[in-house]
């Protein structure tokens, strides 16, 4: 078991806002255009506003209040008065692969799971909410009604009172909410902040693209700056989906210090930059990997091209998390950059121990996502005993602490270990694991070899298995860029074979667009079984239309 130990915080968010609503500002981005700087101090006084006309809307305390938009100035002010007002947030999601209908209807399945009272919608985009079982007041009204409203007299919310209802990305199944306290919410910024050394004071500056309903993007790069007053900076995720080069030209516009984004993204930015070395991202002191497996080879090629544009390798850590402990379980400590453990692929995989790989033995290279954030504990217990084990034996992750959202231990539903100096190393998630031939393999070991092959479109594959003769066959579903699809079954059937030693029972190649996925854009291997493991027989020969 690993340990970390916290020392006085605000007991909840309301406290932090309020304490350091100073003169740092809030700028969100117009596309490639420069956004207006707005102080946090002017932020909290128009949150006092709104909060003033959700009170006359029936919102304070013990009410849940959803917000649904793309990242602005208004919806960050329309979330502070949710938490200045007394009531609970949901943070919906603006965008989501597929149709319109299926986002509406996602939505609205949402909407009524967590029995919202209000949802607070921008305009552009208010046809999403035609389904919601909730009353629904468009953000400009809120604005619109609040530049003539008296600022609200906060109350202060009880520590053990809802402040967030997260969603989680649903990758392995139908998204489900989390209930976060105000005491699980202050806990995890204080423990990100301690974790990264950041108290919100100059020089930093914070950027982000991600999303505001997913919980990284929410919690570690808004909830953190807006608690310590800090500089923030903010783009849409539209315009990093539309022009990923946009994230790494805004961190050199502003001068950026601390930024971070999932795995995906340093795969689309090592592209942009290996062919443009004119940016300058020196000013960077902290590069946070987290929200989605971290790929060692990604970030090698990531570093290797920011590298030539002043980039500090050592500056790009990786991390761990889940919405059940709020956000963070382990942050790796700024200037250690990427931990890679180089562990005997064999042993790993028969005998469940991550025994450091002698020369000419077949290698698994895992990130060490570093250790326990501040007065979270973590350990691994054995499947079948469910007692800790020693390190560098592979089995369940478990954790608790103030942040985790259950008492007692929480069963993350992830396999891995902790290496010799108490770091996490996640071998994959429990359910998602394949037995082939008596060898345990995780599916996004598969997958990585899977997304380099020429052809490939990026982060777009899924492996999974299905009942076979000795154990699980193996299935794989890729989507392609180019039309030359037979070449791409078999060179994705040999880079498998190559690398784990056996060849996929089926390489199934979909349209674009054909892999299921989460809003957060992780590709949903649950659902992919479900809708293509029928195919397997019949794609051994053959591509799925």
């Amino acid at each position: 078991m690993t340990t970390s130990h916290a020392g006085s915080r605000p007991a909840t968010v309301v406290d932090a806002i309020v304490r350091n609503a100073g003169d740092a500002t809030l700028t969100v981005l117009d596309g490639d255009n420069p956004g207006a700087a707005v102080s946090w101090a002017a932020v909290h006084r128009r949150a006092l506003r709104l909060a003033t006309v959700l009170r006359a809307h029936g919102i304070g305390p013990n009410r849940r209040v959803g917000l649904l938009g793309d990242t602005s100035v208004e919806l960050v002010a329309a979330l502070q008065a949710v938490w200045l007002g007394g009531a609970a947030a949901t943070m919906l999601p603006a965008v989501l692969p597929g149709s319109p209908g299926v986002h509406a209807r996602t939505v609205a399945a949402m909407v009524g799971d967590a029995r919202l009272d209000l949802v607070i919608v921008d305009t552009r985009i208010a046809s999403v909410t035609r389904l919601v079982p909730a009353r629904v007041l468009p953000l400009a009204d809120l604005v619109t009604a609040a530049a003539t409203a008296e600022p609200i007299t906060p109350p202060r919310p009880a520590p053990e009172s809802l402040a967030l209802l997260q969603y989680t990305s649903g990758s392995t199944r139908a998204p489900r909410g989390v209930a976060v306290s105000h005491a699980h919410l202050s806990a995890n910024i204080a423990a990100i902040a301690a974790a990264v050394g950041y108290d919100g004071g100059y020089p930093e500056r914070v950027l982000s693209w991600l999303p505001l309903y997913h919980d990284l993007g929410l919690i570690c790069f808004l909830a953190v700056p807006m608690s310590y007053g800090g500089e923030l900076v903010l783009q849409s995720p539209l315009a990093f989906a539309r022009r990923p080069e946009s994230w790494a030209e805004a961190i050199a516009r502003y001068r950026i210090t601390a930024s971070g984004a999932p795995n995906f993204a340093y795969e689309l930015t090592a592209r942009v930059l290996a062919g443009d070395s004119r940016l300058d991202l020196s000013s960077l002191r902290l590069l946070i990997s987290g929200g989605e497996p971290v790929n060692p080879d990604t970030m090698a090629r990531f570093t290797a091209a920011a590298t030539r544009c002043g980039l500090r390798p050592s500056v790009v850590v990786p991390a761990y998390g889940l919405a059940e402990a709020t956000v963070a379980v382990t942050i790796s400590p700024p200037g250690t950059g990427i931990g890679v453990d180089e562990v005997d692929a064999y042993v790993l995989e028969s005998a469940g121990r991550a025994i450091p790989a002698a020369p000419g033995v077949p290698v698994r290279r895992l990130v060490k996502l570093g250790p326990a954030v501040r007065d979270t504990s973590i350990r691994i217990v054995g499947a079948l005993s469910g007692t800790p084990v020693a390190a560098r034996v592979v089995g369940h992750i478990e954790i608790r602490g103030p942040s985790v959202v259950r008492a007692g231990w929480l069963r993350t539903g992830d396999i891995g270990y902790l290496t010799d100096d108490r770091q996490l190393v996640v071998c994959g998630r429990a359910k998602d694991m394949l037995i082939l031939c008596g060898r345990n393999i995780f599916p996004q070991d598969i997958e990585a070899v899977a997304a380099q092959i020429p052809g490939m479109r990026p982060g777009r594959v899924a492996a999974f298995g299905i009942p076979g003769a000795f154990g699980d066959d193996l299935v794989v579903a890729v989507e392609a860029n180019g039309d030359d699809t037979d070449e791409l079954r078999r060179a994705v059937a040999a880079a498998v074979f190559d690398a784990v030693g056996s060849r996929p029972y089926a390489v199934i190649v979909v349209p674009r667009g054909g892999l299921p996925r989460t809003s957060s854009g992780k590709v949903r291997r649950a659902e992919a079984r479900r809708r293509f493991a029928a195919e397997a027989p019949h794609s051994r020969e053959r591509t799925v239309q």
